[in-house]
This record gives structure tokens, C-alpha cells and sequence, in this order.
């Protein structure tokens, strides 16, 4: 009944932000660096790019090796009734690297601050993929800012209404 409360939807966004600011003072020197991106550029072929709120993306097609030439015999494709993808051979490929890149940077818990979300983009023939990097924690800071921001827009909603109706009367 109390999470319902203003106070504690207010708590819980000042409580994720400490976490939020906590967790990028730890990984920030490492995930923002020049060296993360070379290193994912150099085992990956991902070009990163950081959009307006930090986020790490780029567009990877994993037929086409470091050197920029098409590579078909390491790749496994399934085939799932639409189409045929290589989703989770991706899926392993990027988690091998990123152990990888854990190891360069002797960081044993790597994946417990950057997530990974690997959603395929373009047309459905071609195995084009977005691959974002992220914080963990700044998903729990954006759900915790987007409750605290409706639940203080209901109230204010209320209060304006309630302040309308007793200049009216008065």
C-alpha cells in the first residue's frame, strides 16, 4: 500500500539515481573510453556511436568478418517459419567477445553494469543487427523517473482541479 504513495515513488527515483550515479562512476571509465570502443571495433567490426542519454549503438552483420569480407562458414543460421536468422549464434558471438573485452579490462563482473539489447534491423533478408549497450541500472532509474513523473502529474492534475473548483465557488 505504501509504494502507491508519492513519498515512496520519490524515494524509489533518488534511490535508483544513487545506484545509477554509483554503477557509471564504476563502469564509465571503461564503457566510455576510446579503448572499449577500439576494442569492440577491433573483435567485432562494430562501429559505436553514443547517443543523447549514453547509450552505446552500432550495426553489425555478422556474415561479414573484421576484415570487411563476407564469411559464411562460421556463421549458423536457423530457420524459424518466416525467415532464416542467425539470432542466436549473434547472441553467443557478441557474449564471447564481451567476455573478452572483460579479460583486457580485468573486470570479472562486466555483465552485472552493461547490458546488451540485439534487435535485427533492415530488411528481412539481410541479417543486419542493432546492438545497443547500456547500463544496467539506468533502466530502473528510467522506470523509476517515468512512475514518479505520472504519479506527480495525477496530483497535480487533482490539486489544479480541486484549486479551479474553490476559486470557483468562493
Amino acid at each position: 500500500m505504501l509504494s502507491w504513495t508519492w513519498t515512496a515513488k520519490t524515494y524509489n527515483l533518488f534511490k535508483s539515481l544513487f545506484i545509477y550515479l554509483k554503477e557509471r562512476k564504476i563502469i564509465g571509465k571503461y564503457f566510455y573510453s576510446n579503448e572499449f570502443a577500439t576494442i569492440i571495433k577491433h573483435y567485432t567490426n562494430l562501429t559505436l556511436s553514443k547517443d543523447w542519454i549514453g547509450r552505446l549503438y552500432g550495426v553489425i552483420n555478422p556474415a561479414i568478418d573484421i576484415h570487411g569480407n563476407i564469411n559464411m562458414s562460421n556463421t549458423i543460421i536457423e530457420i524459424d517459419g518466416d525467415n532464416t536468422n542467425n539470432n542466436e549464434y549473434l547472441k553467443n558471438w557478441i557474449y564471447k567477445q564481451l567476455h573478452l573485452i572483460a579479460s583486457v579490462f580485468n573486470m570479472k563482473n562486466l555483465y552485472t553494469y552493461i547490458d546488451m539489447d540485439i534487435k535485427h534491423v533492415g530488411p528481412l533478408e539481410a541479417d543486419n543487427y542493432l546492438i545497443v549497450f547500456d547500463i544496467v541500472s539506468r533502466k530502473g532509474l528510467s522506470e523509476a523517473f517515468k512512475t514518479w513523473f505520472i504519479h506527480t502529474v495525477v496530483y497535480g492534475l487533482f490539486a489544479g482541479i480541486g484549486f479551479g473548483i474553490y476559486f470557483l465557488l468562493a
